[in-house]
């Protein structure tokens, strides 16, 4: 499980320790099927942090993705083109024994809004869409905009990211500016808690937001109750003051009771001894689990690797992200645009590899339009600031 290891201890500035690649590996449940080291079923909800040709990977594992469907989050088909870094998703495939690599079955892309911009805050650092305040960072993949200080009141954004608190603010990983036309209208969304439910008057509160759902084609898996996590959709904007009258009511794609392996984050709540803990409705049991001892508050951001028992995940490592923790991505295929190393693009996303560790045979006087590299490094806003550059074979 070396990759998500790294990918771990990165994120929360952890030890690369022995004792942990165990706890990791106990997590994913040792071998899986005899003989095949293939796990019966996994999942990892988070961003998409690498891209090839032929893979997609998400919480440092690589997930091959021929064989994959890939839907929205009503459950609308989605090319695999069309999957972008940053974004958060939810994979369910299998996973094998090493942990660095799978085969997804399901990728769902769940952004957590697309609305107009309505405020900005200081240096372009968080915005405000649906009521609801949205968080940048410095691992925050930016586009459509040359940076954040860039977007303005009543552009239309798309949102991803854990939600990071009931009223519906974000911890945004990708923020996307959209340019709808005419052939592509805009099309607005919101994913949230439910509170203050009115089932007789068909109304509930998402986020800050009053929500009419009494005309709504409704898609959910159980009754609709207070607390659950749902996302609404409709053609028209949200009026000031008045409740939005949405087209689309649904839920989040369900996991079964039983998984052998989950890797998810999210933010602490409802905190009680234990520790136990929800992320975003999902009930932990972290009494087991390494590093349980970190988590303090609720609030906080966690990673959690464990299994699935019984509808509630019981925590074998729990570990929390630090706010702003850079994240590495990787992008894999052809060099197009190039003007220089400092300048190109690889899978449409701008590189900058003027400061890149280049791998033998790769060199920066060998780049050129259709180059195979796989590049790896961070984001600064719009652009991959590349620390490695490899050729592909």
């Amino acid at each position: 499980m070396t990759t998500t290891i790294r990918r771990w201890a990165s994120a929360c500035h952890l030890p690369l320790t022995l004792a942990l690649v165990g706890l990791l590996l106990a997590a994913c449940g040792g071998v899986g099927e005899e003989g095949t080291g293939i796990q019966p079923a996994s999942a990892s909800v988070g961003m998409v942090q690498g891209l090839s040709d032929s893979s997609v990977t998400v919480n440092g594992v690589s997930y091959a993705q021929a064989a994959a469907t890939v839907s929205d989050g009503f459950a609308q088909p989605m090319a695999k083109e069309d999957l972008r870094l940053g974004m958060w998703v939810e994979v369910q495939g299998t996973v094998d024994e090493s942990g660095a690599t799978g085969v997804a079955q399901t990728i769902r892309v769940r952004p957590a809004a697309r609305g107009m911009v309505s405020a900005k805050g200081p240096g372009g650092v968080t915005l405000t869409v649906f009521d609801s305040t949205v968080k940048l960072d410095n691992s925050t993949v930016l586009e459509g905009a040359p940076d954040a200080a860039s977007l303005a009141p009543g552009d239309l954004v798309e949102v991803h990211g854990p939600l990071s608190s009931l009223a519906g603010d974000v911890s945004a990983s990708r923020v996307e500016k959209l340019h709808p036309t005419p052939q592509t209208p805009p099309r607005y969304e919101l994913r949230g808690r439910v509170s203050a439910l009115d089932a007789a008057h068909h109304s509930f509160t998402l986020g800050r937001r009053t929500i009419d759902y009494g005309t709504a084609t409704v898609t959910l898996r159980q009754t609709l109750a207070n607390g659950q996590i749902v996302r609404v959709s409709a053609a028209a904007s949200p009026l000031p003051g008045t409740a939005w009258a949405v087209e689309k009511l649904t839920g989040d794609l369900s996991l079964p009771d039983n998984l052998g392996f989950l890797y998810t984050e999210g933010f602490v709540e409802a905190l009680a001894a234990g520790p136990s803990f929800e992320l975003e409705g999902l009930g932990v049991d972290a009494s087991s689990a390494s590093g349980k001892a970190s988590v303090t508050a609720e609030g906080q951001r966690v990673a959690v690797v464990g299994a699935l028992v019984n509808g509630r995940l019981k925590a074998k490592a729990v570990a929390v992200v630090q706010p702003g923790a850079p994240v590495v991505f990787s992008l894999s295929g052809p060099a197009t645009d190039f003007v220089s190393p400092a300048s190109f693009r690889l899978r449409g996303v701008s590189i900058d590899a003027s400061a890149a560790i280049y791998v033998a045979p790769a060199s920066a006087g060998g780049l050129a339009d259709g180059v195979r590299l796989r590049v790896k490094g961070t984001v600064l806003g719009r652009r991959l600031i590349a620390s490695q550059v490899e050729l592909l074979p």
